[in-house]
């Protein structure tokens, strides 16, 4: 049950969140938020207890959590308390992830400077006909079904 606390209207939480009104109505869509009580003229009514539930889905986005994942740490904090192994887990996963993106990206990183390099050599040379070393090779790649 939520608290009888000082009751918020979706616009009011949603410049204190800084989330949108459609945010707030789509994590009640898919259940990461749960439905809010409601005035006698219909407008739904937040409570301290839902802004803090916002807060709280804001910051696991944030971290890169998946709505899925969220909904696994929002379950663990209503229903188990005691679950920090499980949220552990669930840290452990997603720092992996972070670092094999992180790993991906860093070798992107090094072929985009390559190919820099190689555009930047070709303009120094101050051909009149320069013909892009970097285009040239992606029409290779492509000919030797690399892309």
């Amino acid at each position: 049950m939520k608290s009888a606390g000082k009751q918020m209207q979706i616009g009011q939480v949603a410049k204190q969140t800084g989330l949108s009104v459609d945010a707030i109505r789509f994590y009640e869509r898919n259940r990461l938020l749960a439905a809010p009580v409601r005035s006698e003229g219909g407008f739904r009514l937040y409570s301290s207890e839902d802004l803090a539930s916002l807060e709280f889905i804001r910051s696991l986005q944030t971290l890169g959590f998946s709505l899925n994942e969220i909904r696994e740490f929002v379950s663990l904090r209503v229903n188990d308390r005691h679950a920090c192994s499980d949220v552990r887990k669930m840290l452990d996963v997603k720092l992996k992830d972070v670092h094999a993106k992180r790993l991906a990206l860093a070798e992107i990183e090094a072929e985009l400077k390559i190919a820099l390099v190689k555009c930047n050599s070709e303009l120094k040379r101050g051909k009149k006909s320069i013909h892009c070393p970097v285009l040239n090779g992606l029409q290779k790649s492509k000919r030797n079904g690399a892309g």
